[in-house]
């Protein structure tokens, strides 16, 4: 597997970094995008300005991290970054302060709506609580669980992602094997339709449905080229239900299905964009509400959001960026 989502690189050597800040700069000057780079550049201002802050104020500047590292990526792109940040927020003047009354507003036109558009994802008018977005984040996702306890459980881990060519056909698929103490069978009933899990040496494995498939002709360059398009854009399909955490290079998540998952269809980087927008609205405009959700049931939720959504964001954004997987080196 890939953690790049739209022009992944398989072919590239991994870069082993604990900060890809740096190289993601040294791409972008090498690939003379001046503009991009700059971008770049203040995004991680920013992000080093965040690390100074406490969890009240840190959203503002961490937002601004993203909105620009967002920029970046889509100036490289050539593709439109438009005036507006494109998300709003709010939440109705007589109620409570809480996840499930904060309300996300996705807009027609703006920076986040054109991530969507680069992920492949609705460019539509729509609108999210903060709850089901946290709900769709994987890295805090166990303290969602833990936080609000009667929410379903979304992410089954998986072992040996990869993608399977079967050996004498020109048949390719994603399979992976379950973690053993996640295959019962009641937590695999709500796997994605496109899904199926099977048996095979004592051992629960998913993989994508023989109707979710494509073949992979390699005869020729020209075949080569088409080849690699084409699982190119099988796995971009793929990465809307298979997630990863920063960090850990053979741990891959499946997200299950669920009916009221609206949210469930976006891809974790744009909803990151959008719950980092809304606490920063709170922290600009509304110091009293964003303290009553700190001084309640979601401290801690929020907080390890907060504290640990940089690393993730700009991981998954310098994949993007450059094509390439970004690993902390292995100490022997």
């Amino acid at each position: 597997m890939h953690k790049g989502i739209v022009d992944p690189d398989f072919s590239a050597e991994h870069v082993l970094s604990r900060d890809p800040w740096l190289y993601v700069e040294l791409w972008l000057k090498r690939q003379r995008k001046h503009e991009a780079l700059s971008y770049w550049l203040q995004a991680r201002r920013f992000a080093e300005a965040s690390s100074l802050l406490d969890v009240q104020a840190a959203p503002l500047t961490m937002y601004y991290a993203f909105l620009n590292a967002s920029k970046a990526l889509l100036t490289q792109k050539g593709l439109s970054k438009g005036k507006h940040h494109g998300v709003s927020g709010s939440r109705p003047e007589d109620a409570r302060a809480s996840l499930a009354t904060e309300t996300v507003n996705f807009q027609t036109g703006g920076v986040l709506p054109d991530l969507c558009g680069y992920l492949g994802e609705s460019t539509q008018k729509t609108s999210y609580s903060l709850k089901d977005i946290l709900w769709n984040i994987p890295f805090v996702h166990r303290a969602f669980l833990l936080t609000l306890t009667s929410t379903p459980e979304l992410f089954i881990p998986l072992e040996q992602s990869r993608y399977i060519r079967e050996s004498g056909t020109r048949e390719v698929w994603f399979e992976a094997q379950i973690i053993p103490r996640f295959t019962d069978k009641r937590k695999l009933v709500n796997i994605p339709p496109s899904f199926e899990h099977f048996e095979r040496d004592g051992n629960t494995y998913v993989r994508r449905k023989k109707r979710c498939r494509f073949c992979m002709n390699q005869d020729s360059a020209d075949d080569k080229i088409r080849a690699n398009t084409r699982l190119r854009n099988y796995h971009a399909q793929t990465r809307r239900v298979i997630v990863n955490i920063t960090g850990n290079r053979d741990l891959w998540y499946l997200k299950r299905a669920h009916y009221k998952n609206e949210a469930g269809s976006r891809h974790t980087m744009s909803l990151m964009f959008a719950a980092m927008h809304r606490l920063s609205e709170l922290s600009r405009y509304d110091p009293k509400g964003l303290e009553s959700h700190l001084n309640g049931q979601a401290n801690w939720l929020i907080s390890e959001f907060v504290y640990g959504s940089m690393d993730q964001f700009i991981d998954q954004i310098s994949s993007e960026i450059t094509g390439r997987q970004f690993w902390p080196p292995k100490v022997r």
